[in-house]
């Protein structure tokens, strides 16, 4: 993939974040989401995923010191540390920024939601050289952290201050420390069920 192409393709990610925060955050103007921590993270996020792979030496240079410096930046005002290593998709809702920290080569997958605290860490659990892979639609609760070479499944919830050191099955919850694993009720399966964000149009 050329130079231009990345530049497109980032800005296209930027702007879909952009336009999926606005559309969760309706009575907010565009200023304000503009300013918004969560909006901040997203955003160094695509950028530095951008920049630490690109393959134009003199001008990739200048852009990876430019996101040490963004990201320098985001982290202290934000308190979370996403690293540029990890591939995170769609629609990537931070609800609450402060102590998220996201390990290189963690996958997100698309529609997910992240709370204040939540820790997906590599190497953390005797199960090798793992790291988390999160499924689409899942929600991770405040505080709680996942170990390792874990999968959570789609739809599935963690539980607030749950520990997760074991495979989640889509549409299950991990709920404690460690993490027992449980059925999604009906009810709470049917609230999850994921909400039409429509981000074809314009603003």
């Amino acid at each position: 993939m050329s130079a231009p192409e990345n530049v497109m393709t980032v800005f296209a990610q930027i702007r879909d974040d952009l336009r999926f925060y606005r559309s969760i955050k309706p009575r907010h103007g565009m200023v304000a989401v503009l300013l918004d921590r969560s909006f901040w993270v997203c955003a160094n996020y695509r950028f530095g995923r951008w920049a630490c792979r690109l393959k134009v030496p003199l001008l990739g240079r200048a852009l990876r010191l430019l996101y040490v410096l963004s990201n320098f930046f985001v982290s202290s005002v934000t308190g979370t540390d996403v690293r540029s290593g990890a591939e995170i998709g769609r629609r990537f809702n931070v609800h609450t920024s402060f102590g998220i920290v996201i390990a290189d080569g963690v996958v997100i997958g698309d529609d997910c939601t992240i709370n204040a605290g939540v820790g997906l860490i590599n190497k953390a659990n005797g199960r090798g050289e793992g790291v988390p892979r999160i499924g689409n639609h899942v929600n991770l609760s405040a505080g709680c952290k996942v170990m390792g070479g874990v999968t959570v499944g789609d739809h599935a919830v963690v539980g607030a201050n749950s520990v997760v050191v074991r495979d989640v099955p889509a549409n299950h919850m991990a709920l404690g420390v460690p993490a027992m694993i449980m059925p999604l009720s009906e009810e709470l399966s049917k609230q999850r069920r994921p909400h039409a964000v429509n981000l074809a149009g314009g603003d």
